[in-house]
């Protein structure tokens, strides 16, 4: 991940956090420096690759459902069916579930029913 995508998380971000500021306070900033700052978080977060911002929702999504210690890790797929793919791993290394999804949902929901503790038996209560 490039440094201009951190850059650009980071320039939206201040510039949200101007605009209480400005509004409590409209001597301390600037009308100009607002407009400004706003202008160039939204020519930083338009370089920023459309599959990118995809990627970081499924991400989130997928990482909601993992336990702690578990690390997930998402990628895009070449199956046009099913367009991201997950595996979730240990804090050894070892891979707990892996999953591929047609949507950041479903590909939460497989890997959050491969994660669950297996049942014993067909029904019966384990001993």
């Amino acid at each position: 991940m490039s440094i201009n995508y951190i850059n650009a998380h980071m320039q939206a971000l201040g510039s949200l956090r101007l605009i209480p500021i400005y509004l409590n306070s409209p001597g301390i900033v600037s009308r100009a420096l607002l407009v400004g700052a706003a202008s160039e978080a939204e020519q930083l977060l338009s370089s920023v690759p459309m599959r990118v911002l995809e990627l970081a929702d499924v991400f989130r999504c997928v990482n909601n459902v993992i336990r702690e210690g578990q690390t997930a890790y998402v990628t895009p797929t070449n199956s046009p069916e099913y367009p991201f793919g997950a595996v979730v791993a240990d804090e050894n290394g070892n891979v707990c579930a892996a999953a591929m999804g047609k949507s950041k949902e479903g590909l939460a929901e497989m890997i959050r029913l491969k994660l669950l503790p297996p049942t014993e038996g067909h029904g019966e209560k384990a001993a």
